[in-house]
């Protein structure tokens, strides 16, 4: 990359008749973008920045694939349709690729309307990631080298993610296989997007345990019990009102050894 890198958004959007019915001058946006349309025709429009693929696939890991497949950008965006950027963001993309030139992948922070850091515990210092650390991520706090991700075959799993059988976990486990091929991923404490603040907590539902489940056995094998029952003690707070610890457990759990199960022999 000599000259400057350009940078592309990735957008995934639903039921959209053309790309226009986004506002785009309220989102900030200056670099090119692919917007994957998910609605009831297939069809491709193109403006100056944008262009609009529409399929009638569903699903949040179909969506992003398809974008990937479209992608020509250097740097690539993960963005959803709810998303602004703040002014300057190609900058600090640029410059954290340049600050780390042996990345091929880097999450920054997600801002809310009001200002704030969208998550109260978000790390301070620049750092590489772990498997460990990728489990907070979001998906649009994730850039990319196209190229990277093109060399190492890199695709979100499809079982995995909203409109999945695996409601959960698509991007954690893209950034965790992008680790597991050798890829170098690394976190920038900066923001670079704005997302409306989370109005309630996590949807805790019988679904969203045995996706779970399922998820930390495809990230961690079998050691995924363990984190069945780590995540059952420390959010025990904020399920106790829907599910006994037992019965929290028990849900991921099942979703776990049903993955293995599944996947052992196939």
């Amino acid at each position: 990359m000599g000259e400057m890198p350009n940078i592309q958004i990735l957008m995934a959007t639903m039921f959209k008749s053309k790309l226009d019915d986004i506002n785009w001058s309220s989102k900030g946006v200056v670099s090119d973008v692919i917007l994957i349309n998910q609605g009831d025709f297939e069809g491709v429009e193109q403006s100056e920045q944008v262009k609009m693929v529409s399929t009638q696939e569903r699903g949040s890991s179909k969506s992003r694939n398809l974008a990937l497949k479209h992608a020509d950008g250097d740097i690539c965006i993960i963005a959803d349709d709810d998303v602004s950027y703040l002014s300057g963001y190609e900058e600090i993309i640029r410059k954290a690729y340049e600050d780390y030139p042996d990345a091929d992948i880097i999450t920054f922070q997600i801002q809310t309307t009001e200002g704030n850091p969208f998550k109260g515990n978000y790390i301070t210092e620049a750092r590489k990631h772990t498997a460990l650390s990728v489990l907070k991520c979001a998906s649009i706090e994730i850039t990319f080298k196209n190229q990277s991700i093109r060399e190492a075959g890199l695709n979100l799993d499809l079982e995995f993610g909203l409109g999945s059988k695996y409601r959960v976990h698509d991007e954690i486990i893209f950034l965790k296989d992008a680790l597991d091929a050798g890829l170098r991923c690394y976190y920038v404490p900066v923001p670079i997007v704005v997302h409306p603040p989370e109005s309630s907590g996590t949807d805790y539902n019988q679904d969203l345990l045995y996706s779970k489940g399922a998820a930390f056995y495809r990230l961690f094998g079998i050691k995924g019990l363990a984190f069945d029952l780590i995540f059952s003690i420390k959010k025990h707070n904020e399920y106790k009102g829907k599910f006994s610890f037992i019965e929290c457990l028990r849900l991921m759990v099942k979703g776990t050894l049903e993955y293995r199960e599944e996947h052992i022999n196939g």
